[in-house]
């Protein structure tokens, strides 16, 4: 099994904090290619992996049987140093809004909460990777395509990042055509 990505994005990504997607965990368990990629950023780069309770929830829904469950949980949190208590919720209403309205065929609870990370840390250096590569708006343009070769399948993971321009043109308007409902 194969992990093509772009030489450099090691580098692009040094001292990040990037979050992991729910598919991030599924491939890499079954993936040692992917796991080796991950390890290579975070041990050359300085990066530091974090996610998110509700990925915890959906990474380890389906366990039969507790053993199964606890190496679940601990293949995940082996990948990452944190997981976001996301306690910052209640702050973020205008980019709550902003994102009901231009991301609205987008359901995926987590999908919003992993945007919402992006968003509340967009001061400082973080990305995303996560295999939906059309589930954001574009104030969340892809940097990166990292593929993985699984099991006679191509995987392409997109990295993502927050723009706060387009973010700001974005929510300008949405919030005005709101406000004249």
């Amino acid at each position: 099994m194969t992990t093509l990505y772009p030489p450099l994005i090691q580098q692009e990504l040094k001292d990040h904090h990037i979050f992991l997607d729910t598919n991030v965990f599924i491939y890499a368990s079954k993936n040692e290619s992917l796991v080796d990629f991950l390890l290579g950023p975070n041990n050359d780069a300085n990066c530091a992996f974090t996610t998110i309770p509700s990925v915890l929830f959906e990474f380890t829904r389906g366990s039969n049987t507790a053993p199964e469950y606890t190496k679940r949980v601990e293949f995940l949190t082996s990948l990452v140093e944190s997981i976001n208590p996301m306690s910052f919720l209640n702050n973020i209403a205008d980019f709550h809004i902003v994102m009901s309205k231009i991301n609205s065929k987008n359901k995926s609870y987590t999908d919003f909460l992993l945007a919402a990370c992006l968003y509340q840390y967009r001061q400082s250096q973080v990305a995303l990777i996560t295999t939906d590569l059309g589930a954001f708006p574009p104030f969340f343009p892809r940097s990166h395509i990292v593929t993985v070769e699984h099991m006679n399948e191509v995987v392409n993971f997109g990295v993502f990042k927050f723009s706060p321009d387009a973010y700001a043109q974005a929510a300008a308007k949405t919030l005005e055509e709101v406000a004249k409902d």
